[in-house]
């Protein structure tokens, strides 16, 4: 490579600068993250799904991205600490469409095994995949540089609470649907007995009391793996869940109330959940039979605000 060929590839950054600065955004994104989640966690925002949640972090991702490289500023927080900016290869400023064009392009860098990123190490104007796929190029704003020493800490020290961060916010989150699932296991074990519950009231409706495991319990399931048994009281399917079960789940019950209309028509209401529209409980507070944390829990098994 010629002096002149070398000036002009230090014109554009190099991967460890790129990677500062993504590491600085990451931080930014992730700290974002944190607040919808806790948002959306006290709010019910997004309900049960966590995917809901995480379509919900990455259209903000890509709003970050896209509107910042698109701005005056062409560049996000992170690439402006470092004095970069995108541009295309003119060194033109970009569209809207050309950020989110370039965006969507860092997907095929990802699914390379990130192998797309080490392209910026033997590219000419120093590209990832995703630049040379948008027509663009990570360049340097003219400001003075950051010395390579403050690359390589930043670099070093952020990828520490990078890794803080995301364990902070996937642990608790992992933990809260392995739980859910396990709620899950019992609801689908009582789905039997609401159905055996609903074809003797349909076939020959009677007394509620009369409708107990004795009654009605051949043959339906009344354990899991993390059931520890499964009742019928009164119309009344009790789920108590057992020492298999996470810990913040483990001796708390779940219970399933019978529900009639004005027809005598049999529903339901689960855990603080209320009845159908037109139904009444045959309980009265009929939430106090569940103790289960209502997070864990399916949105329809939750108290209205």
């Amino acid at each position: 490579m010629n002096d002149s060929a070398a000036a002009g590839r230090d014109s554009y950054a190099g991967f460890w600068r790129r990677f500062a600065a993504y590491a600085i955004d990451y931080l930014v994104v992730a700290i974002g993250s944190a607040v919808l989640g806790a948002i959306a966690q006290a709010t019910n925002l997004v309900g049960d799904s966590a995917s809901r949640l995480s379509l919900a972090v990455l259209a903000g991702y890509f709003l970050y991205c896209t509107l910042l490289e698109s701005s005056a500023w062409q560049a996000t927080i992170g690439k402006r600490v470092f004095g970069l900016k995108v541009t295309g290869r003119g060194g033109a400023r970009i569209g809207f469409a050309r950020a989110a064009a370039r965006f969507g392009a860092k997907l095929l860098s990802v699914l390379t095994l990130c192998l797309g990123y080490l392209l910026i190490v033997v590219t000419a104007r120093r590209q990832a995949l995703h630049d040379l796929l948008a027509g663009t190029v990570v360049a340097h704003d003219g400001t003075p540089r950051r010395p390579a020493w403050a690359v390589a800490t930043v670099s070093a020290v952020a990828s520490v609470p990078l890794v803080g961060i995301l364990a902070a916010i996937a642990l608790p989150a992992y933990q809260d649907y392995a739980i859910r699932a396990q709620v899950s296991e019992g609801l689908a074990l009582a789905g039997g007995h609401r159905a055996a519950i609903e074809a003797a009231w349909r076939n020959s409706p009677r007394d509620l009391a009369d409708l107990t495991y004795h009654e009605l319990g051949t043959g339906l399931a009344r354990t899991g793996r993390y059931v520890e048994s499964i009742e019928i009281v009164s119309g009344m399917i009790v789920i108590s869940y057992g020492a298999g079960a996470n810990e913040a789940l483990a001796g708390s019950v779940l219970a399933i109330v019978p529900a009639l209309d004005g027809q005598r028509t049999l529903g339901w209401a689960c855990g603080y959940g209320p009845a159908p529209a037109g139904f009444q409980t045959v309980f009265e507070g009929h939430g106090g039979y569940t103790d289960i944390e209502q997070r864990y829990i399916p949105s329809s098994c939750r108290s209205t605000p």
